[in-house]
């Protein structure tokens, strides 16, 4: 399933919550590489938003209803309008960052980024208004982490 994401906003839509949005980003994020949502994936997200200052205040039942509100507009939506919907629901840079970041998360947490993942975070990135340095900016300050981590460790292995 091909994803053509909006390149600009088109206001005769129904915005989405903000969160709700991110949420529906992150979830399509998923099925990117075309196989569906993994348990693995579906577990990564909801632990990814937790860690997202936007849902800082969530209590369980709130994430238990933002489940249910994805598991509704799901059912009765086009997957292709939804995720249009969500980006241009997104209020701010802060929200898109937020939820290019959780695309990024998620596409990533198996550790293989097929071409086909490659050209939808590249499209999102493009539909968020991210630069590329920007966008890189955000990857690095996610997935640098580790890798200077992992240098430590070396450097230390070494000695």
């Amino acid at each position: 399933m091909s994803r053509r994401l909006p390149k600009g906003r088109n206001a005769s839509s129904v915005a989405l919550e903000p969160e709700v949005a991110i949420a529906l980003i992150g979830l399509f994020s998923g099925a990117a590489d075309g196989e569906g949502i993994s348990f693995s994936e579906e577990y990564a997200l909801s632990e990814i938003l937790g860690e997202i200052a936007q849902f800082e205040d969530y209590s369980e039942e709130d994430f238990e209803e933002l489940g249910q509100k994805l598991v509704s507009l799901i059912e009765e939506e086009d997957a292709e309008d939804l995720v249009a919907k969500a980006i241009e629901s997104l209020p701010n840079r802060g929200y898109r960052e937020a939820a290019y970041i959780t695309a990024i998360l998620v596409v990533g947490i198996d550790e293989e980024v097929p071409d086909s993942e490659q050209d939808y975070i590249s499209e999102l990135q493009e539909a968020l208004n991210i630069s590329n340095e920007r966008a890189q900016e955000l990857i690095d300050g996610v997935f640098g982490e580790d890798e200077d981590e992992e240098e430590c460790e070396d450097d230390e292995d070494e000695e």
